[in-house]
């Protein structure tokens, strides 16, 4: 049910080079400094070309990453959206406010599809952002290393000090599709989980909604990002085997989380759920699923890091959080 979706995985350590104040959350902020230094590296007509009517928009390394425009007619389940799914996402490492010089900043980026052909562009944008400063103080930071995890699920040196180390280590990943026991399982929400029923953000959650959002990401992802992807898009009948499944424990609670929108000037308000809940029934069918789900994460505000996602069995445990 789910095509194979290839993706990089990098934990990149940034130090700090000032004093600095940063939100607690910082997947936001780390998404929105890498965009900007991203145009500012590859861009060749400048920030006053808008990049919808950029004659250069299909070849250029921001629109395939960071603002990735639907080139062709998409298949009828997506009318109506005006860009595809983003390539990649963040995931910030912890909640850290203060930093003094030499204090580390820590996070993860998955490049997705396609997009893992152009992690060297990715790495000079971290870089550059980096050093143009972070926050609202724009406090400087440098780029120390970068690590890769590797297919054999170890993690491999691929930038130190100011050098490239080693690059043999940057081969795409791919999520695993076993590993789930068949009847019972506890799904954490790791970060704020945004999912709509009829319109609205949903403020509890069944199996069939979180399999419809993670169901619509990932073939998403997979449509517009890995190209020859075979894909059935008629997933009525795994939804009605959804139904079947049980929520048994539900420990959800909303949480509200605020971040600052440089596009809208204004401060934005992104709540969701997180806690855990167990489910049982028949999960073989979407096992999967929940693997390709924890990796890539579900609903909006994925690309920084919402929605993410952790599965543990009575048979094998989650991957590290």
């Amino acid at each position: 049910m789910i095509p194979a979706i290839p993706y990089l995985r990098v934990r990149l350590l940034l130090e700090a080079k000032d004093h600095a104040y940063l939100p607690p959350y910082k997947g936001s902020l780390l998404r929105g400094a890498f965009g900007h230094a991203l145009r500012r590296t590859v861009c060749a007509l400048g920030r006053d070309q808008a990049c919808g009517g950029c004659r250069l928009r299909r070849a250029c390394v921001y629109t395939r990453i960071f603002e990735t425009f639907i080139e062709e007619a998409p298949p009828p389940f997506l009318h109506g959206i005006p860009t595809s799914p983003r390539p990649y996402v963040f995931e910030p490492g912890d909640d850290t406010r203060y930093f003094v010089p030499g204090d580390p900043l820590t996070f993860d980026l998955l490049l997705v599809g396609q997009a893992t052909e152009l992690q060297a562009y990715a790495q000079l944008a971290v870089e550059r952002m980096a050093a143009s400063g972070l926050g609202s103080r724009r406090s400087s930071f440098a780029l120390a290393s970068i690590h890769a995890l590797t297919p054999d699920g170890s993690w491999h040196t691929v930038f130190k000090e100011g050098r490239v180390q080693d690059t043999s280590a940057l081969l795409p990943c791919f999520p695993p599709s076993n590993g789930l026991d068949a009847t019972h399982a506890t799904l954490h929400l790791l970060t704020p989980l945004r999912v709509k029923t009829r319109g609205q953000f949903a403020t509890a959650l069944d199996f069939r909604s979180l399999t419809f959002a993670a169901l619509r990401r990932l073939l998403e992802l997979a449509h517009f990002h890995v190209p020859g992807a075979a894909i059935d898009w008629n997933f009525h009948d795994l939804l009605d085997r959804a139904s079947d499944v049980r929520v048994t424990r539900s420990d959800l609670t909303w949480h509200e989380w605020e971040r600052y929108s440089n596009r809208q000037q204004t401060h934005m308000v992104f709540g969701g759920l997180i806690g855990s809940l167990d489910i049982e029934g028949d999960l073989a069918p979407f096992a999967s699923m929940l693997r390709a789900a924890e990796i890539f994460h579900v609903g909006k505000g994925a690309t920084f890091g919402l929605g993410k996602i952790a599965v543990k069995d009575q048979a094998a445990s989650t991957l590290p959080l």
